[in-house]
Parts: structure tokens; C-alpha cells; sequence
């Protein structure tokens, strides 16, 4: 093969390269500029940097095949020449011949090599390179153009005005009537005022608010501080959880009665009596007195642990009411007395079962009453603040907290004792009625196990009943002892609860 051969050749060679590094940039500026473009217009949903890493993969792929399919043999490359250059086919015989020796051989190797060396730098055209470089030049114009382009913004969209608002003298009245009855009500100090001056500002607010996120603006932060005065007013709800934390009969039974969310209308005394009745026959014991000392002292503590574990002033009316339940050891000027649990559990082997169960019904007959009127006080400053809330909501159609209410679960399910601290359906809710000798199990000291409520109140109906019979109790005891166990059976009938 010969020098001027091999140079045309390798000028082939470039001719390919040339070809194939112009198609794949051609290809790869053009779909990464198409790419772009439509990530901008946000038709695709990719990242811009994705478009950069399409094109360059376009490159390489179309360059490669590129490259490939314009490989050529040296026939062919030899075929080119003699075609172009009208060398009557001196190149092909050449290559054909090229490994032959002889004179004639060699003579005409050398014409051909002469006939090839006579050939201009254009002896070998490059067929299509324009088609190349126009697809080049597309295809840059296409990539700087989506470079380069911004797609116009949406003007934003024009505000929306807020609505308008103004007060109406309906909407003054009833917030001056709000005012003036939670002056007027029983909720506890400085809590009261606290929430009367938060209504008065409120008010004023309103007044000078034209704008319903103005209105919103006041009635919020409002809301807010009488919920907070609302839950600081009382510890009653803090205590009723402690007390059921307890996992005692006598402490759960006594967390349902400070229970005051239970109470109906017109019935308060009632539902809390039933549920105080209730604590009470926790107590009742036919066992030894080592037992009846435990069971005192046990609920004593427990009462004693619940006051001590919530915040709770030890001057508030319910914790001074609940301390002499558990410890009080009071004598009056005028020879009567109070005992307090602890206090009847140390007396409780000199006094017998009949005269320790009779110093309990006094003792709960004289802090019955004081503990009702103590939790009235509780019942008065959550109701009222409950009630601001829940009227402004209707006044001005917002919404406010959810109202706390005593969670009381049961250990052994984790679910929620459905006799107490609901909003309907359990033991003194609305609708539901004081029911007793239910199906809750409770300790039976006789065998050691728990027994259902109903099972082990007859026993200790049973037992009362002889005492009543033996003449251990006067009339007026009689009628009580029979009135406090008809409760404990049936609870109210409907028309008292009315």
C-alpha cells in the first residue's frame, strides 16, 4: 500500500470523525434544548438538571453509531477514489495486487502512487458534511434559544377583600348580658373578674373591628384567656383523676362523686348523693376489724395522696372537706363529734363493726353537705367560664377549646369507664338515669374474689337487715339505713331526677 494512499486514508478517518462529533452534538444540544423546554413550560415534571444529562447521553449514543456506520474498507475507499478522480480503477488494482512481487507488479503500484500524489487536497470529497453542520446549527440554536428563554409569570391573582364586619346592637346586648352575668355568677376570685374584663375588652374590640379577620383577631386571644382562667379556676377535675388513679373501689367510687360534669339540672343533690352513697357502702365490711382498719385506712390515704398530688389551695373548701373525710378527729362544745377514716380505723377494735359502721353514717351524713356546697363552688367556675366560651360561639359563629372532662379508665381494658365522666349514657349522665347493682365487680371479703356489685349488696343488705331486726339501731336509723339502701338498689326514679 502505498504513502499517498495511506495519507488519503487517514483523511478519511477525519472526514468520519468530523461527521459523527457534528451529528451527536446535533442530537444531544437538540433534545436537551427540547428537554429544557419543556421543564420551563412545565408540561414535564423533572428537574432542570435532568435536561443536561439527556443530551449528553444523546451525544455520546449518536455519535457512536455514527461513527460506526460510516466505517469504510480500503475497497471501498479505493472504489471512491478511482470513481472521483477517473483514475480508471489504478487504486483498486493496486490494493488488489499489493502483496504480489514482480516488476509489472511493482511498475504499476507505482503509477497508481504517482496518480494518487497528483491528486489536489480535494481529491476526496466529503459527501453530506453540510447536512452536518446544518443539523449542528439547528441544534445549538435550539438549546441556547430554550437556555435563554423565561417563561412569562402569571400575574398574581388580585387580592380578595375581606369580608366586612360590624357588630350588630343584638350582638352589643347579648355580649353586655354576657358580661354581667358572669359578674354576677359564683365563679371563684380573681378568676371572675379576670374573665369579665377579657368579655369587656372583647366588646370594645368588636366595636371598632370592620374586618372579619379583625373580629377574629380580638374574639380569638379572648377565647383563649377564658379558657385558661376556666382551668385554673378549679382543681376539682385534676383530683377525680388522681382519686381513680388510686385502683381502689372506694377511691374510684369517690371520684365519681366529685364528679359534678354528671349532674342534671335541678337534681345536683341527688345524683351527688347516690354517687356519695356509693363511696359509702365501699366501706361496708362484715370482716375482722384488721380488715376494716385496712379498708379505712387504705381509702384515707388514698385521699390524702390525691390531695397531694394535684395543685390544689389546702385552704380551697373541697380540699379542706376532703382532709377531714380522711384524718378529722373533732369534737363540738356542744358533745358531737366528727371521725374521719383514719381516725375510726385506730378506734375501730374498741368501738365493734355496729358502732364503726354508725360513726361512718354520721360522718358522711355532716361532710356530705359541706362537700356538696364545695363542689358547687368548683361547678359554678367552670360552668361560667364554659358557658362565655360556648355563648361567643354562637354570637359570633366561632369555635372554641374542647371542654376537659375527667378521663376515667379502666386498668385492665384501657378503656374509658363508661359510669362516669361521660356526656350521656353512664352512671347520673343525661338520659341515662342513676342505676346501681350493675354488673361491675367489686371485693367480696366473705371468699376473697370480686364478685358483681348486685351479688355482694345483698349480702350486706342481708346483714343489716338482722341487725335492724335485733333492734341495734334506732327508728329514725331504721328509716335511714332503708332509705340508704333503696338508693343503693335503684338510685332516683325518673320523675325526681326531673
Amino acid at each position: 500500500m502505498g504513502e499517498n494512499f495511506s495519507r488519503l486514508k487517514r483523511k478519511a478517518l477525519w472526514h468520519r470523525c468530523i461527521k459523527s462529533v457534528l451529528a451527536g452534538l446535533a442530537c444531544g444540544l437538540l433534545s436537551a434544548g427540547v428537554l429544557s423546554l419543556l421543564i420551563k413550560l412545565e408540561l414535564l415534571a423533572f428537574k432542570p438538571s435532568l435536561s443536561l444529562a439527556v443530551g449528553g447521553a444523546v451525544l455520546l449514543l449518536v455519535g457512536l453509531a455514527v461513527f460506526l456506520g460510516l466505517h469504510t474498507s480500503d475497497r471501498t475507499l479505493a472504489r471512491r477514489l478511482d470513481e472521483q478522480n477517473d483514475l480508471k480503477e489504478k487504486t483498486q488494482t493496486m490494493l488488489a495486487y499489493q502483496k504480489e512481487d514482480g516488476a509489472l507488479y511493482e511498475l504499476q503500484r507505482m503509477d497508481a502512487d504517482a496518480a494518487l500524489a497528483g491528486l489536489s487536497r480535494k481529491g476526496l470529497r466529503v459527501r453530506g458534511l453540510w447536512i452536518c453542520i446544518l443539523a449542528f446549527v439547528l441544534g445549538a440554536a435550539v438549546f441556547i434559544g430554550a437556555a435563554v428563554y423565561t417563561p412569562a409569570e402569571d400575574p398574581p391573582p388580585p387580592p380578595v377583600p375581606d369580608k366586612e364586619f360590624a357588630i350588630t346592637e343584638l350582638q352589643i346586648a347579648a355580649m353586655e348580658e354576657l358580661i354581667a352575668y358572669v359578674q354576677a355568677s359564683e365563679m371563684a376570685s380573681p378568676y371572675r373578674e379576670t374573665v369579665a374584663s377579657t368579655l369587656t375588652k372583647l366588646l370594645a374590640d368588636l366595636r371598632l373591628a370592620t374586618t372579619e379577620p379583625q373580629r377574629d383577631a380580638a374574639l380569638t386571644p379572648a377565647i383563649e384567656t377564658i379558657y385558661e382562667q376556666t382551668g385554673s379556676s378549679s382543681a376539682a377535675l385534676e383530683l377525680m383523676e388522681a382519686l381513680w388513679k388510686s385502683e381502689s373501689d372506694g377511691a374510684k367510687r369517690l371520684a365519681e362523686a366529685l364528679n359534678y360534669y354528671d349532674w342534671h339540672s335541678a337534681s345536683e343533690w341527688e345524683d351527688f348523693s347516690a354517687n356519695l352513697a356509693n363511696v359509702r357502702a365501699t366501706l361496708i365490711t362484715s370482716g375482722t376489724d384488721t380488715e376494716r382498719q385496712i379498708l379505712l385506712t387504705k381509702l384515707a390515704s388514698q385521699i390524702q395522696a390525691a390531695l397531694s398530688a394535684v395543685e390544689i389551695d389546702q385552704n380551697d373548701p373541697l380540699a379542706v372537706t376532703l382532709s377531714r373525710l380522711a384524718s378529722a378527729n373533732e369534737t363540738n362544745p356542744n358533745g358531737t363529734h366528727i371521725y374521719g377514716l383514719s381516725t375510726l380505723s385506730a378506734m375501730t377494735a374498741t368501738l365493734g363493726d355496729v358502732d364503726t359502721q354508725r360513726e361512718l353514717d354520721a360522718t358522711f351524713t355532716a361532710l356530705g353537705a359541706e362537700l356538696f356546697r364545695a363542689l358547687s363552688q368548683h361547678a359554678a367556675s367552670t360552668g361560667t367560664g364554659e358557658y362565655a366560651m360556648k355563648r361567643l360561639s354562637e354570637l359570633f359563629g366561632c369555635t372554641h377549646p374542647a371542654f376537659e372532662r375527667p378521663q376515667f379508665y379502666d386498668v385492665s381494658t384501657d378503656e374509658p369507664n363508661t359510669d362516669s365522666g361521660s356526656e350521656g349514657g353512664g352512671v347520673g349522665a343525661i338520659g341515662g338515669g342513676a342505676v346501681y347493682g350493675s354488673d361491675d365487680t367489686v371485693f367480696d371479703p366473705y371468699t376473697g374474689t370480686y364478685v358483681e356489685y348486685g351479688t355482694i349488696l345483698d349480702k350486706y343488705y342481708a346483714l343489716m337487715f338482722g341487725k335492724l331486726q335485733d333492734g341495734d339501731y334506732t327508728d329514725e336509723e331504721k328509716e335511714a339505713l332503708e332509705k340508704y339502701f333503696d338508693i343503693l338498689y335503684g338510685g332516683f326514679d325518673e320523675k325526681d331526677e326531673e
